[in-house]
């Protein structure tokens, strides 16, 4: 099929109609990122990632690893912006009148450091210090309300710094001065000079930003074009392993419940390239600000990493619980999506039997649970983020009032607190990252579980690759003594010995549930018999290469399915690489050429889905040359006239006719009449074989068939047998 065309594998609910002569996509090619898959990529969140999870981010690593590294600079760029700030409140202090730093509890302190540094024995005095000497002054001589009453007098300098009185008294009198000589030109110069540093600092910061701007942008480029190529990857590895799982699978689920797995838990997965942006930007900035803040203010950082600690706890701890509501929410999703393909598929049964109002409740109720389900997800996210917040908020309040603190005992400036302050704000955005990672961590987990245990995980079919072919093929099919019993034990075969000869045709019929189907199923192995064996040209199955075997046989089901696509698509679906002449041959000897030809576009009209723009007859007849365009030995035929008016049955039968020459063919009888037509006929009951001959022989033997085939001509019982 071409690429864009929608090739809906999963809607056939007919067994035989999936008999695809070969793969469409069963090894699809892997583009160029399959290379990167044998890279190991290092991604080291604050949990162990599941090794599924990990599995599937490497088939993306060289992109993913690219953003990541964007990732880590811009985060770095963010931390970079705390010292910058602090520094651009400074200036806005210097610039002020008073040649003070802005939170200078004393104007002149700093006055008084630089004139006394030199005296200090143990290295140069800080204004910190000074701002100590002056409030422990000041706590001993009672309250002041002038800037020149709180300043020390010399005899106190001197007992508190340790300097010899002169000393200090020539020591005050500059720093008098030079507080009293502080304004004019002095001052311009110097408020000058703080806004020519502001604006330095300022340059540097939109320098920053817009280099942040430039990491953020092809970190969001590298990412998304990670995230759509791994879902695309993804989906082309679960479509290819669908079509390699057994039809025993597809008995046992809903086709919607695997469209779920393809779209909604998939989509999912997009979430796990989140998750990893996360665990790298939001750690980065926030270890980068409590690095800061142990570096500016080491009573802070006692404060604030216990809080920390109790917040990660509270994160992981919640995640578990959102992990399963998660898990609950994907499977109510599989059967909400599962039920809807199933009203949309029978609507004519639905509206044929009235039944709106009933499917609607069914409908509804499906729906109720989704809601359920989703609620008890958002539950769990509505109590995660505004704790996360919460607690975010005590520690901005704690660590606020520690600021006051330190300020009232002059160790800390304002310029630091406002540093500090946005430090802890990329704490508290990096502690929302860490919780959103949680979160989509245990989203992408419940969808991985889904997608692993639903598809990934099960068992292929053994497809025996390698195995031996035929130079010269005949079509003989032999069953040796054949059992087969389902999954739960229940037996479907017993006993089962037949042989069709090259050339010959045998009609299979019986009651409804007598084996037919799973005849046909075993002879196109679709199933291993659990008892006996099934031999081509006498040769096992098992012993013949999976893909060769399946290349000999056409299939020619009762309900006909097409792709939506062209006329020629569908006719080349087991062999791609058909020549027109070749397509042209097959629809003639199927009697399609009329209807081809008549259409607007002939073999490139476009079908719609289903191939509803066609008769029942038009499409049996497509079926029939999509069969004999492989040019099969055998021929399997689920009475592909029973559902067609008399004019179409026929023309498709004399198809059949012309299709069956010279062809090894297994027929599906759900007609006497049609059972009459083949070589041999085998009678089942309830797995048995109970006769087997021609129609002459089994209605001479008076037996079983003899019986059945009597009660129809005397009217006493229907054609259609089952």
């Amino acid at each position: 099929m071409r690429d864009g065309e929608r090739v809906d594998l999963l809607a056939d609910d007919n067994r035989l109609g999936q008999a695809l002569q070969g793969s469409i996509i069963a090894h699809p090619p892997r583009g160029r990122n399959d290379r990167n898959s044998i890279i190991p990529i290092t991604l080291k969140p604050f949990f162990r990632l599941d090794p599924r999870i990990t599995a599937e981010l490497r088939t993306q690593t060289r992109v993913i690893r690219k953003g990541l590294i964007c990732v880590g600079i811009a985060a770095l760029l963010n931390v970079a912006a705390f010292p910058l700030t602090q520094k651009a409140v400074f200036f806005i202090g210097q610039a002020a009148p008073v040649a003070a730093s802005v939170g200078e509890a004393v104007p002149g302190a700093d006055l008084i450091a630089d004139e006394f540094a030199p005296d200090m024995p143990f290295g140069k005095l800080k204004a910190e210090d000074v701002r100590r000497v002056i409030r422990e002054l000041d706590d001993e001589r009672g309250p002041r309300y002038q800037p020149q009453d709180i300043l020390p007098t010399p005899p106190e300098i001197a007992r508190k710094l340790g300097v010899q009185l002169p000393r200090a008294e020539r020591g005050m009198a500059k720093v008098m001065a030079r507080m009293e000589t502080d304004t004019g030109e002095a001052q311009r110069k110097r408020q000058d000079q703080a806004l020519k540093d502001l604006a330095g600092v300022c340059g540097l910061v939109i320098a920053l930003f817009a280099l942040k701007y430039v990491f953020v942008r092809l970190q969001t480029v590298y990412l998304t074009r990670a995230s759509v190529l791994l879902t695309n990857d993804l989906r082309r590895r679960l479509m290819a392993k669908i079509q390699r799982l057994p039809m025993g699978y597809f008995n046992a689920r809903r086709t919607g419940s695997l469209q779920s797995v393809l779209s909604n838990d998939v989509n999912v997965y997009q979430g796990a390239i989140t998750m990893i942006r996360d665990s790298i930007d939001g750690p980065v900035r926030a270890v980068g600000a409590i690095l800061y803040i142990v570096v500016m203010a080491p009573a802070l950082a006692a404060v604030a990493l216990p809080i920390i600690a109790a917040l990660a706890w509270f994160v992981n701890r919640n995640g578990q619980r959102l992990k399963e509501a998660q898990s609950r929410v994907q499977d109510s999703l599989a059967a909400l999506t599962g039920l809807s393909q199933e009203i949309l598929s029978g609507v004519r049964v639905i509206k044929a039997f009235s039944a709106q109002d009933r499917v609607q409740r069914l409908y509804d109720g499906t729906i109720a649970d989704n809601y359920e389900d989703q609620m008890a997800t958002l539950r769990q996210v509505a109590r995660l983020r505004p704790m996360v917040e919460l607690i975010g908020a005590v520690l901005l309040a704690l660590v606020l009032l520690v600021c006051g603190w330190l300020a009232r005992l002059g160790t800390l400036e304002i310029s630091k607190i406002v540093a500090i302050i946005y430090a802890l704000d990329s704490i508290n955005q990096g502690a929302k990252a860490f919780a959103n990672v949680n979160s989509t961590y245990n989203q992408v987990s419940a969808a991985t579980d889904r997608i692993y245990n639903e598809v990934l995980d099960q068992p292929e079919e053994h497809l025996d690759a390698g195995g031996q072919t035929l130079a010269l093929p005949r079509g003989e099919i032999t069953f040796e003594n054949v059992g087969f019993a389902y999954g739960d034990g229940t037996p479907a075969l017993t006993g089962v010995s037949f042989t069709i000869h090259p050339g010959e045709s045998l009609a299979l019929v019986g009651p409804s549930g007598a084996g037919k189907s799973t005849i046909a199923d075993l002879m196109l192995r679709f199933y291993e018999p659990t008892e006996g064996r099934v031999l081509f040209d006498g040769i096992d199955y098992r012993e013949l290469d999976f893909e060769w075997l399946r290349a000999q046989f056409g299939v020619v089901p009762q309900q006909t399915f097409l792709f939506a696509g062209t006329i020629a698509d569908n006719l080349t679906l087991g062999k791609p690489d058909a020549t027109p002449e070749q397509i042209t041959k097959a629809a003639q000897m199927a009697h399609a050429t009329p209807f081809i030809e008549a259409s607007d576009q002939g073999l490139q009209t476009m079908l719609g889905e289903r191939g509803t723009r066609l008769s029942g007859g038009e499409l049996q007849r497509l079926a029939i040359a999509r069969a004999l365009l492989t040019e099969p030995k055998v021929l399997v035929l689920d009475e592909a006239t029973s559902n067609l008016d008399a004019h179409s049955e026929r023309v498709v039968t004399e198809a059949l006719d012309e299709a069956m020459a010279g062809r090894t063919t297994l027929m599906i009888a759900h007609r006497l009449t049609t059972a009459a037509r083949a070589s041999r006929i085998v009678m089942l009951r309830r797995g048995e074989v109970l006769e087997q001959g021609s129609h002459t022989e089994l209605m001479t033997s008076d037996g079983p068939y003899a019986a059945m085939y009597r009660a129809f001509t005397q009217g006493t019982l229907s054609d259609e047998i089952g």
